[in-house]
């Protein structure tokens, strides 16, 4: 009999995130038996659908992104989230971010599951709203117990481990790398510059617009957040720009695979910022393509170690500017940091070697599962 796996997600963006569909495609053809429980917030899919070798349960209650009533509807998704997890029965449940922990950690009690804690984000810094102090507080306090209480944590990038309070029982690192695959390149005309991710002021979006039409350059930005209401008008607005919605992973991958530098641009005021890994940094490394990042976070100490891009100061246009004019200028220079991104991707960060990884965690978890329940 196989071993079953719940995972849990409070977002269903673009039907399934790509990290929960590699880590969930891994474990399935490793064996288990690998089930999704996701939030549909938009009531945007349908409520069971069967995805390569894994199933998907979603959901379906309506509520909005990175807004504070959120906070309203999170205690009736962790309520059908775990009638979902009580009829399935897992032996192990993974939970993506804190915000999945609660369901979790009732099956974790009641239903006797190992549990899983995949940390993306660190939930307490994570949320970008003002909220009071002591609530952050609380929040950094629960994940620290989730923590001490998972059977195994999993971290995107070690440096964040300097946020964790006391060390877990099993800790292993499984970093946002792309799994690679052919790719047919969407490619605008002239210099490019592609944006894709969150929609928020934090990411420099607002800054990228004025250097690029000054220089001449095309802006293309996709994805969804809580900045759209003041950045996307002036990017539809502009000659130079266009935003070209939510798009699935596999055309995020084209539009990257064309354009000539991925920008970076994340707020080091923020202390999520400083220690975020995101997937993008990887698939530009896949596709040989430059980047261009804030310094004053660990992305710009890969970068400048490695060659693989240029640093600039957050919010400064003219170097901004600078650094895009610089890239546009010399196809020598993106060459050589391209394909200086590409031999680090082979040597570091392919997919398979965090597959292999994942697997084995749960391998060793699985096992002490069976001996448990023989006892």
């Amino acid at each position: 009999m196989r071993t079953r796996v719940a995972m849990l997600r409070s977002k269903s963006l673009g039907g399934v995130e790509p990290r929960l569909d590699k880590e969930a495609r891994a474990l399935a053809g490793a064996g288990y038996d690998v089930h999704l429980v996701l939030w549909d917030r938009d009531l945007s899919f349908p409520p069971e659908e069967v995805r390569d070798s894994y199933r998907i349960h979603r959901v379906r209650y309506p509520a909005p992104y990175n807004h504070p009533s959120l906070a309203w509807k999170l205690p009736r998704w962790w309520s059908r989230a775990y009638r979902v997890l009580r009829t399935l029965q897992p032996a192990i449940v993974h939970a993506a971010d804190y915000d999945t922990v609660p369901p979790a950690l009732k099956a974790h009690r009641d239903l006797g599951s190992k549990f899983v804690f995949d940390i993306w984000d660190f939930y307490a810094d994570m949320i970008l709203a003002r909220v009071p102090r002591f609530v952050r507080r609380a929040l950094r306090r629960r994940e620290a117990q989730a923590i001490e209480l998972a059977d195994l944590v999993i971290l995107p990038d070690m440096i964040g481990r300097q946020r964790i309070m006391r060390e877990p029982r099993k800790l292993i690192e499984i970093m946002n790398v792309p799994e690679e695959g052919p790719v047919v390149p969407r490619r605008a005309e002239g210099f490019t510059v592609f944006y894709a991710g969150n929609i928020a002021r934090d990411r420099g979006i607002l800054e990228l617009l004025p250097a690029t039409e000054a220089m001449g350059a095309r802006l293309l930005v996709a994805g969804k957040g809580p900045g759209e209401s003041e950045i996307l008008p002036p990017i539809q607005a502009s000659p130079r720009a266009r935003y070209l919605g939510q798009l699935p992973h596999e055309e995020v991958v084209r539009y990257a695979a064309g354009a000539d530098v991925i920008p970076l641009l994340y707020d080091p005021s923020i202390p999520i910022n400083r220690i975020a890994s995101p997937n993008k940094l990887y698939e530009a490394m896949m596709l040989s393509k430059p980047v261009i990042v804030s310094d004053g976070t660990s992305m710009a100490e890969l970068v400048r170690e490695e060659e693989i891009g240029l640093v600039v100061r957050y919010g400064d246009p003219v170097a901004l500017r600078a650094a895009l004019e610089r890239l546009a200028g010399s196809p020598e220079l993106r060459e050589r940091l391209g394909s200086r991104a590409r031999r680090l991707y082979e040597g570091r960060y392919r997919w398979t070697q965090m597959r292999d990884r994942l697997v084995r965690a749960y391998d060793i978890l699985a096992t002490t599962t069976s001996e448990e329940g023989a006892s």
